[in-house]
């Protein structure tokens, strides 16, 4: 009987070059003309500037990574009609070129204090890395060609492609949460989706549903407190009356997705931009002026119910840093947080080596701390229900048990990542 985790490799930056390679560069469609020591010096600097101050003062360093790009704008889906010009990114550029230093990143840190303004970074015609302007970032969901790298707190980074956390690196421990593995297949894929459908999502939108969870676990892991969690297969989940932060049910990120998919029509097509320019704004019979076409309004409409989901999700993780739990019901919609779980003593786990827990190896779990005892105590006592646990090392859990099953099945989502040999 296993009763430690495998203790996670320590590494220093420049081994977050080959993480890179393989996590960011294909959601952001890869950075095929940056070389690895250039993505070595972009990290390290990144990582020492973190660790200094301005005035007394510490200031997150985040930084959008152009690599060669030279483009000044990177437009949303949706958005080339003249009415409504929606940017992911608007890039403002110096008249000449900053070197590509800590002092320099830590005094431009200053203006991206509510980071939607970044240092933007790119790679020169010599070669050479520079700080060539700023990024002002704006309505950023979808494929990015940039990627982000923030150095929030002393020790530690994060690398976003989009809105999407790809890998969080804290206090030498470098972590990943995938959409894939856990959340294509298996008991909690197939959970998840149960619970989706339970809450009306049509089979289209349940990838939709998972990503949202999946934002959401990285969301927890990013702000390095650790936290708990719960998805509910019920509409309203039971909470205990002692509960400190019990809310009104609001809108839920299920049934912004659904707005989304009814705006956006099911054949309509992924981007108006793909369209004839004739096609994109056609004349109005009734007032003889021009205004945007049907579709493309309808693709912005959609654009604006996706960010609200997606900063609703963000919301919920900045909340998981609360002591307690986060519990949602089926359609993601906030039931509770900060609530104070308890913790049984003798509780049948066991850990799922492979996604569909074929492979089941039972695990003592009176050493692991109060956070996982009590994650694992809710699922055992709610069938159904899958919890996620984040501890303060970055370790990430998910815990769950079906209704025909004595024992509560362990998944772990976020492992170290050792530095190559």
């Amino acid at each position: 009987m296993s009763s430690h985790p495998a203790e996670p490799a320590y590494v220093f930056p420049p081994a977050l070059v080959r993480v890179v390679r393989e996590h960011v560069t294909p959601m952001s469609g890869g950075l095929p003309d940056v070389t690895d020591d250039d993505l070595d010096q972009l990290l390290t600097t990144i990582f020492f500037a973190g660790l200094e101050t301005y005035e007394g003062e510490h200031n997150a360093i985040s930084v959008a990574f152009l690599g060669r790009s030279a483009v000044d704008f990177v437009m949303t889906e949706g958005a080339a009609t003249e009415a409504a010009p929606l940017y992911r990114w608007k890039i403002l550029r110096f008249a000449s070129p900053r070197p590509f230093a800590s002092r320099e990143l830590v005094k431009l840190a200053v203006a991206g204090a509510d980071q939607r303004i970044h240092s933007a970074v790119g790679v020169l015609d010599d070669g050479s890395l520079a700080i060539v302007g700023l990024a002002r970032e704006g309505v950023n969901a979808g494929p990015d060609p940039f990627i982000r790298i923030v150095a929030s707190r002393p020790g530690c980074l994060s690398i976003r492609s989009g809105r999407d956390l790809a890998i969080e690196y804290e206090r030498g421990v470098t972590l990943t949460v995938g959409n894939q593995g856990l959340f294509a297949a298996g008991p909690v894929h197939r959970a998840l989706a149960a619970i989706a459908h339970s809450a009306a999502v049509d089979d289209e939108l349940v990838p939709r549903y998972l990503d949202a969870v999946v934002f959401l676990v990285r969301q927890m892991v990013a702000h390095g407190r650790g936290g708990i969690v719960i998805i509910s297969p019920e509409e309203h989940p039971p909470v205990s009356e002692s509960a400190p932060y019990r809310m009104v049910l609001d809108s839920s990120v299920a049934e912004l997705l659904r707005l989304a998919w009814r705006v956006g029509g099911k054949g309509w097509p992924e981007s108006a931009s793909s369209r004839p320019r004739e096609l994109q704004m056609k004349p109005s019979a009734d007032v003889g002026v021009a205004r945007p076409d049907r579709l493309a309004f309808g693709a912005l409409l959609r654009n604006a119910f996706l960010m609200e989901a997606e900063q609703v999700v963000e919301e919920l993780g900045r909340l998981t840093a609360i002591d307690g739990a986060v519990v949602l019901n089926r359609a993601l919609a906030l039931v509770a947080f900060g609530v104070v779980l308890p913790v049984l003593e003798q509780i049948t786990i066991v850990e799922g080596t492979n996604v569909e827990g074929g492979s089941l190896q039972a695990i003592d779990f009176g050493s692991r701390g109060t956070r996982h005892r009590a994650g694992a105590t809710y699922a055992a006592e709610h069938p159904g229900s899958v919890v996620f646990v984040a501890s303060e090392d970055g370790q990430v859990s998910c815990l769950f048990r079906r209704s025909s099953e004595a024992s509560v099945r362990l998944w772990r989502l976020a492992e170290g990542i050792a530095e190559p040999s």
